[in-house]
């Protein structure tokens, strides 16, 4: 603890503290139990020192002393004194002493006082032996010197006695009059040389040269693939979404692969197969296809049709997305739209055999058959279906298919990519399912838009 807290703590148990000193040492005890415990202490032994009986002296204890202080050496003009000579001892009661306390102020006050009236004496000795007539003089016209070019000549008594007194000159005994100073006048200013700008350094640096400016960075914009989830499907801000995403009926229609993730396949393909039926189309699913996936030996199915329009793809995905709220806990959970690529285009191929044209033109400016092989049309001359029938059979002996119903629009169903070595895909010959989708296809029609439906397994 620091001097000042146990002097605070001392004048405590003494009963002198003011009220100042009286917070200051409330604080002090709350925050430090060191010094609680120091305060218990001392008020403890101030209680035993009261508590203590008053015992008085023996008779001879101040002949004692004075005779130890007499046997000391003493002063040069001390004379020592008699020990019978010593007056009788005096009785004095014992009293606590108590600590004298010194104000840190004081001193600085005492100081203080004394140079005011050091002062305030100085003052009034000056302003009382000081004529009045240095009082109106400038306080700078006695410390200027006088100028070398006036002669300095010593006044005679008579001379100043008669002489008129001229309040700007002062006269000192032994001295010269000193004539006042010259009127200030302006000083030109003193022109500096200044030097020269520093000359222009070229540094042995060797690299490449300052490109030029860029030009303004043009504004495009950005086309993203289609994302979103399955229940969002029904809104009609996400079907017209999906709808600029496959592209809205044009003659040239561009194949379009939609990624439909879900939680269990199986489930999936039947949210979809009853979507398909309410939309009015005929899913020719593959049996062994379906069979694998309730085994779950198959994780991925495609669904190829080219007898939707751009919008009725969108209604159909309307409609899974009625089909997927039937579930509980839902079985959909997002669709992804892209253009097909190459390798879809190869993958589609290999499961179903043969080649459907993806990139042909549809019926108008040319159409294919069941083998993607294409019929030469007239232009300017219209051709029937009978008469076309009739002409492929003629040229090739083979009994062309039947004409599709005009309500009925088919879709296949087989198994998609497969990684798994012990997991065929369908042969394509072994299949009917396929077989009765190829003699159905028919033509496909102006508006019609290839599309690759994938159903697979979210994650």
């Amino acid at each position: 603890m620091t001097a000042s807290q146990l002097q605070l703590i001392t004048a405590a148990v003494d009963g002198e503290l003011s009220a100042d000193e009286a917070r200051a040492f409330r604080t002090l005890l709350t925050s430090s139990p060191e010094a609680q415990s120091l305060f218990v202490k001392l008020q403890a032994d101030r209680a035993r020192l009261l508590a203590l009986p008053q015992v008085d002296p023996p008779a001879d204890l101040h002949t004692r002393i004075m005779g130890q202080i007499a046997t000391a050496t003493p002063a040069p003009h001390v004379q020592r004194a008699r020990p019978g000579s010593l007056p009788a001892p005096v009785i004095v009661p014992l009293r606590r002493a108590r600590p004298v306390r010194r104000r840190a102020w004081v001193p600085a006050a005492v100081a203080a006082g004394l140079l005011l009236g050091v002062a305030l004496g100085s003052f009034a000795f000056f302003r009382n032996n000081t004529a009045p007539e240095q009082f109106a003089q400038p306080h700078w016209s006695n410390a200027l010197p006088a100028p070398h070019n006036v002669p300095s000549v010593a006044p005679s008594p008579a001379t100043d006695a008669n002489r008129h007194t001229d309040r700007g000159v002062v006269v000192r005994g032994g001295e010269a009059p000193v004539p006042p100073a010259p009127t200030p006048h302006e000083v030109p200013p003193v022109a500096f040389a200044t030097a020269p700008p520093p000359r222009t350094v070229r540094p042995d640096l060797i690299g490449f040269p300052v490109l030029p400016k860029l030009p303004p960075f043009e504004r495009i914009e950005v086309k993203v693939p289609f994302l979103r989830p399955v229940a969002d499907l029904g809104r009609e801000d996400v079907s017209n979404e999906l709808l600029d995403a496959i592209g809205r009926e044009t003659s040239d229609a561009t194949p379009v692969r939609f990624d439909l993730f879900v939680r269990d396949p199986a489930r999936g393909v039947e949210m979809l197969q009853h979507a398909a039926r309410a939309s009015g189309v005929t899913v020719h699913a593959d049996a062994a296809t379906l069979d694998r996936l309730k085994k779950r030996q198959v994780h991925s199915v495609v669904v190829y049709a080219e007898c939707l329009t751009a919008k009725e793809l969108a209604a159909l995905f309307v409609k899974i997305a009625v089909e997927d709220a039937k579930y509980s806990p839902r079985v959909g959970d997002s669709l992804h739209a892209a253009a097909v690529v190459r390798s879809d285009e190869l993958e589609l191929k290999t499961v179903l055999g043969v080649d459907v044209g993806l990139y042909k033109r549809p019926a108008g400016n040319s159409s294919h058959g069941v083998g993607g092989s294409d019929r030469v049309v007239t232009p300017g001359k219209a051709v029937s279906a009978n008469t076309l029938d009739q002409v492929v059979q003629s040229v090739s002996g083979v009994s062309a298919p039947p004409t599709p119903k005009a309500q009925e629009r088919p879709m296949v169903l087989l198994t998609w990519q497969t990684t798994h070595p012990g997991i065929p895909r369908t042969n394509p010959l072994q299949s009917p399912e396929l077989k009765q989708y190829l003699q159905k296809r028919g033509i496909r029609k102006l508006a019609a838009v290839p599309a690759l439906i994938i159903i697979r397994p979210a994650g």
